[in-house]
């Protein structure tokens, strides 16, 4: 019989720490926004276009709060969906930086420091080891339990 159980426990943690850390990011980009931009994101706040800079990084920093919330929740009660999550969210930030990099060809080279963006590597990495390594031993106990059951 397969259960919840047959994921592991490093799922959980994982996704918690995560959404964790998602919060973090929602408390870095809307409320520190100005530190944020200026110190981390490197913008260039003197131009006509800042408060335009500083509406969307506050804006992504909401959707940080979903994530992070959606994240814990899901590491606590739903195990086998915090692993689906895993593997969507790397895949989701790829085909958004895909779409950006096709769309912004056009326009000159951000200027931008983008310190987030080790960051935000490491954190698609950590995503994409846990979701692979939480497949890889879910379906390791899938088989080991049916080969149980067949004996």
């Amino acid at each position: 019989m397969q259960s919840e159980y047959d994921v592991p426990k490093f799922v959980s943690i994982a996704a918690i720490v995560l959404g964790c850390l998602d919060l973090m990011r929602g408390f870095m980009h809307p409320i520190m926004l100005d530190y944020a931009a200026t110190n981390i994101a490197g913008f260039d706040l003197s131009t006509s276009l800042a408060g335009d800079l500083l509406q969307m990084m506050g804006t992504f920093g909401i959707s940080n709060y979903l994530t992070g919330i959606m994240l814990i929740l899901l590491g606590w009660k739903a195990r086998p969906l915090a692993l689906v999550m895993l593997g969507v969210i790397p895949v989701a930030y790829g085909i958004g930086i895909f779409a950006i990099k096709v769309n912004s060809a056009p326009y000159a080279p951000t200027q931008a420091a983008w310190g987030g963006a080790t960051f935000m590597i490491v954190y698609l990495a950590v995503c994409g080891i846990i979701f692979i390594a939480g497949v890889w031993t879910t379906l390791s106990r899938r088989k080991k339990e049916d080969d149980i059951v067949q004996a």
